[in-house]
Formats: C-alpha cells, structure tokens, sequence
C-alpha cells in the first residue's frame, strides 16, 4: 500500500519565484507587438539615482543576447529599412507595466514604448548577423525598495518576427547571492536549515521503526537475527502499514528538502541541473505529505487508535479522494512553475484554480474533524480519548495550512511573500510530522495506539512495557 501512495502529490503550500539567473529561448513576435520574455526583482540602493550612481553602488544589471532574427514568413531583409525592433523595460509601478498589462494583447509597439521606463532600440544587422547581438550590462537602478522588472521585446515592423534569445539579471549588491531574484535571496540558508531539521526527525522514525523491528523478531525468537543489520532492514518492511506510512512520509520529506537545499545552492552556482533539483524537491517532499495526510485520515477514522487494523477498503473513497486532490495540486503547481518567465506575481493557490483547491482543502479539514470527533464520542476507553484530546484535535490544523497560507500571502507584498510562505509551509509540515513521529515512538505508542495484530509482527502492549522496562532495545 504504501508504494501505491509514493507517487501521489498532496496539496501543499508552495510557492512559484523568479529565481533562474539565465533566460533563454525563441521568440515569435506579431506585427506591431510586443512579447513578455521574463520578470525579475532587483535589489534597490537608496542612495543611487538612475543617472547618479556609482559602478560599486549599482544594485541591478540586466545584459541580454540575440541571434537568429529573421522575418517569421521567411522573406528575407537585405534593404533598409530595417525593421524597428526595441528592448523595453518596464517595472511594477502602476503607470508603467501594470498599466498597459490590462491591455497587453492589444498594445501596439508605441503603447509599450509609452509604458516603458526605458527601452533599447535592437540593430537589425546585428541581431540578425552570424554573431548575432550582445548587451553585457545594463544597470537597473531603484532606490525606495526591491522592484520587479519586465522585460519585453517589441516589433512596429508590419510583418512578424523571430529570434532567439538569452537574458541574465543579477543584483551584485547581494554578493555570492547575485544571481538570485531578491524574492528568494536567503533563501538558500533557510532550505539548509529545513534540510537539517527534517533529516533529525526522519532519523528519529527510522531508529522507532528499527526498535519496532527488533522487538517483533524478538517475540518470535529470532534474536539472532533480530541483532543483523540486514536483517532488521528486512523485517522493517513486515511492520504496521501506520508505521512504515510514517517512515516513508520521514524519508520522502527529509529527501524533498534536501532536494531544496541542492536546487537553491545550484541556482548560485549556476549549475544547469537545478530544473532537475527542483523536480525531484517537489515530487519526493509532496509523496512525504501525502502519505503524512493519508495517515491522519487514518487516524481520525479510528484506524491504529481503536482497531490494531487498517481496514482500507472502508476508506478507499478517502485516500481515492486524497489522490485526485493531490493530482490536481500537483497540476496546478507545475502549472505554477511554467508561470516563472511570465508577467504574473501572484501566488499560485490565489489564482482561479488554487482557489478552488483551497476550499477542498477545508473540506478535508472538516472531515477530518468531524471524524474525529465522532470517533472521539463514541469510544469510552481511555487510551483512544486520550489520543484526540492530545494530539488528534491540535493535529487538524494539519489541514488548514495551505488555505492559511493562501489567505497571509494575499497580503504580503511580492518581493517578500516567497520567504514568508515557504517558511511557514516548512514549519508546519516538519511540526506535524515530528509530532506523528513522537507519537509512534514505541515506549509512547503503547499508551496511544492498537498496533498489535499479528500479521503485522507488532509487539503486544502488554510485552511492549515488559520490553522498554528490560531495556531490550532502547
């Protein structure tokens, strides 16, 4: 069952950042249009104006390349005169790109020239040349806080365009994190510390699940056995289905933000495998979560809390339900992700369908409650009562972070709400699942959970308590 769940992606907060240091791609441009190629958000120096600022003082550079330019129909451009062709930058002000954004498929080529706070004009000859085009540097200059960039190129030619193109923007004031869009600057030490963080408490699991091992070959005699380190890898796998959920959750969450920490220190770097980086970050870290909200489903049913069992086919239209929610999230956030080197900064589960994925998310939270409580109600032993009162209830909120998240980042502003909402979605995943892994310690399970049934090779409470009072494997 568990490997069933490995490739189902959860909904989670998470956040869509320009934070790529290099652009690249082909460009069709329509007549008389303009084209968005990427977004970026400069660092600003306060004591710089934009013609008064010295080199060491500059706190953004933007430098840019074209090749290949030819007209789209193929014909081709040998006479002057040569098709005006021009680099336009316009910046988050609303007179500038908000402006004519609201009217960007029909703006001409002197309409985003009115918008721009600056534009470059393009030499045709160059550009279309064996060379091609080359700007090293160009400063971005602000002085009253971080500011997003656009970066376009438009055409007044009565006929369409093609061209290739290579962008690179960094904020040298940043130091070793120049290359990083100032939403995610310092980014990179916090993913470090989640890493840390998360790698504990996937060792904490992993010993509690090793314990539960060797107690299970103990009951049945096998001690030596029980003492191979081979073989309590292999008899981890034999243990309560609730138990290696929350291993592989551990595992899979320690692995995503690991992933994260190498993705954010490649973009530094400048590495060409960071996409790989953040594939692997966000399927690994989301299979974590979905096992971890599968099993709290679990949970809430009474399932490990008033019957040793795990009665799946009772819940199949839960976790059936949990799979095409986390399918669609994960959808909608590699949607997201294409959205980089678009003109958007709004946060991906604001958008129309992230909406609509954060009112299922309080549907999941209201099952979960009411189930809970239900379960709660109708059981009069004291074990399973004082399971929800601790940990059961409090672990709801489990379900109301992402529309929390989505709520808060509605109002921070776009330059700081990446920071803000990837520390809260990593601060309250590594909670609940620290508190889940704390809870399936054995010398603590024992007095919560019914994880007793034979097939399953779990210890009996009663031998349990005779095994942590021996000390036979603590």
């Amino acid at each position: 069952a568990v490997a069933a769940f490995a490739a189902v992606l959860v909904s989670t907060p998470s956040s869509i950042m320009v934070d790529a240091k290099f652009v690249t791609g082909t460009l069709t441009l329509e007549a008389n249009k303009a084209q968005i190629l990427s977004k970026f958000c400069f660092d600003f120096q306060k004591d710089c104006a934009p013609h008064n600022c010295s080199e060491e003082s500059v706190p953004g550079h933007m430098g840019y390349s074209l090749t290949g330019a030819r007209r789209l129909d193929g014909e081709p451009i040998t006479t002057k005169p040569y098709p005006e062709v021009f680099v336009a930058m316009l910046d988050d002000e609303y007179f500038s790109f908000p402006e004519v954004s609201q009217i960007w498929e029909q703006a001409n080529c002197s309409e985003v020239k009115r918008a721009s706070k600056r534009w470059y004009p393009i030499n045709w000859e160059e550009a279309s040349g064996p060379h091609g085009l080359t700007v090293d540097k160009t400063n971005v200059v602000e002085h009253l806080r971080p500011r997003w960039w656009y970066f376009a190129i438009a055409t007044c030619a009565p006929y369409g365009l093609t061209m290739q193109y290579r962008l690179h923007m960094e904020n040298p004031l940043q130091s070793w994190q120049r290359e990083l869009s100032m939403d995610v600057v310092g980014v990179g030490w916090i993913s470090a510390l989640l890493a840390a963080a998360f790698i504990v408490v996937a060792l904490v699991q992993l010993r509690s699940a090793l314990q539960w091992s060797q107690a299970s070959l103990s009951m049945k005699g096998n001690l030596e056995d029980s003492q191979s380190k081979r073989g309590r890898y292999r008899r981890i796998l034999l243990l309560h289905p609730a138990v290696l959920l929350l291993t592989f959750a551990s595992v899979a969450s320690a692995a995503g933000e690991c992933s994260w920490f190498f993705y954010y220190w490649d973009l530094i770097d400048g590495s060409a495998d960071w996409n790989n980086w953040q594939l692997v970050a966000r399927a690994t870290r989301l299979a974590g979560k979905t096992c971890l909200s599968i099993l709290m489903m679990l949970l809430s049913r009474g399932q490990c809390v008033c019957t040793p069992d795990i009665a799946w086919e009772e819940n199949r239209e839960v976790v059936g339900g949990l799979v095409v929610f986390g399918l669609a999230a994960f959808g909608l956030e590699t949607w997201g992700d294409s959205l980089v080197n678009t003109s958007t900064t709004e946060y991906v589960y604001d958008t129309r369908p992230g909406t609509i994925l954060v009112a299922f998310d309080l549907v999941w939270f209201w099952l979960y409650v009411s189930r809970a409580f239900a379960t709660w109600q109708a059981e009069t032993r004291i074990k399973p009562r004082t399971f929800y009162m601790m940990y059961g209830f409090p672990c709801s909120l489990w379900f109301l972070a992402l529309p929390s998240v989505a709520f808060l980042a509605t109002y921070l502003a776009p330059w700081v709400r990446f920071k803000v909402t990837y520390i809260l979605a990593g601060l309250t995943h590594w909670l609940t699942l620290s508190v889940l892994i704390h809870t399936f310690r054995p010398h603590v399970a024992s007095g919560l959970y019914e994880l007793s049934l034979h097939e399953y090779h779990a210890v009996r409470t009663d031998e349990l308590d005779q095994l942590i009072k021996d000390d036979d494997f603590i």
